[in-house]
């Protein structure tokens, strides 16, 4: 038992802990972290959006910094872990192989929000976030545009999501609890963390359960694999903005897919979750969802995480002079 509050006490800890130590760092270095996302219009010129990334791609740089300047000195003191561990690895498969895998891990995974999305696009489900709508309403037909998508949603936000999430709160959780309970816990934890999708209307609730199943689709494949190219792969495609005429295609390519690779996909679905304990996994769920709320409501969450962090650090310090030690 522990172990296992070790686990949860750290992932927890870090996930606030580390934005602690973003903001510190950037005071340090004298660097603002305003959120440009906030500011973000539909008539924004080309400039204004070049601009916006630049900013976005600085704030991501000091977001993940925080987490990984407290992740990979605990990870390493704790276990000496390697990249690998992290899911840095093609862990024996060929990169077509994992390439591929990540496809059939999009069209299954991402079938509710493709649906969703054309549905929405005929009838409106309900408000957005207005920066989301700002994007939706705003020219795709310049550069700076899929620039700014390129750094804030298809190509470095998978990587960085997916090494963190995936790569770090996963595995470590599923050190302690197993594979199916981290895979929830940290689904709900992910889903929750967009808050753009925290409002009351039909479209924003099916997103968040999109976002959800997205997350366990990806956490699925992260732990049969070990392996996060095919997680990324997934999450940049479902993270490419399509019009209309393509959102029907990707339902059609989904539902085909879907169909192509289900028993396949339900196979290792079962051997992931094989012996999982389904009130544990459900445990896990309910904490990451309420924890990623209240870390973006209330200011004092911040202290709490740095707590856990601190517990969590004398749990394993207590447990490696007695010789204790976790398998993966």
């Amino acid at each position: 038992m522990r172990a296992r509050v070790a686990a949860l006490c750290e992932v927890l800890g870090v996930y606030l802990a580390g934005q602690v130590v973003m903001f510190l760092l950037a005071k340090g270095l004298g660097v603002s972290l305003a959120n440009p996302l906030t500011a973000l219009t539909a008539d924004a010129d080309g400039a204004t959006l070049v601009s916006a990334t630049h900013a976005l791609v600085r704030l991501l740089g000091f977001q993940y910094a925080g987490w990984f300047l407290l992740i990979v000195p605990v990870a390493w003191w704790r276990r000496r872990l390697s990249a690998a561990a992290f899911g840095l690895t093609r862990g024996g498969r060929s990169l077509a192989w994992l390439v591929i895998a990540g496809v059939v891990t999009c069209a299954i995974a991402e079938l509710p929000t493709r649906a969703l999305e054309v549905v929405n696009s005929y009838y409106s489900l309900g408000a957005t976030a207005p920066w989301r709508q700002a994007v939706f309403d705003m020219s795709w037909r310049r550069w700076e545009f899929w620039y700014f998508m390129a750094m804030g949603s298809y190509l470095l936000i998978p990587v960085l999501e997916e090494l963190f999430y995936r790569g770090y709160c996963q595995r470590r959780l599923a050190e302690a609890w197993g594979d199916g309970p981290a895979i929830v816990g940290i689904s709900l934890l992910f889903a929750f963390s967009h808050g753009q999708y925290l409002m009351a209307n039909a479209y924003s609730v099916g997103m968040l359960l999109s976002v959800v199943l997205s997350a366990v689709g990806f956490g699925v494949i992260f732990a049969a694999t070990r392996s996060l190219w095919p997680s990324v792969v997934a999450h940049a495609l479902v993270n490419v903005p399509l019009g209309r005429p393509w959102m029907i295609a990707a339902l059609v390519l989904s539902v085909v897919g879907a169909w192509l690779a289900w028993r396949p996909a339900r196979d290792m679905v079962r051997r992931v979750f094989a012996g999982t304990d389904g009130g544990m996994a459900l445990l896990l769920g309910v904490v990451g969802a309420v924890y990623a709320v209240a870390a973006a409501r209330w200011e004092a969450m911040t202290l709490v995480a740095v707590a856990l962090f601190v517990a969590a650090v004398v749990l394993v310090w207590r447990d490696r002079r007695r010789g204790i030690v976790s398998k993966v």
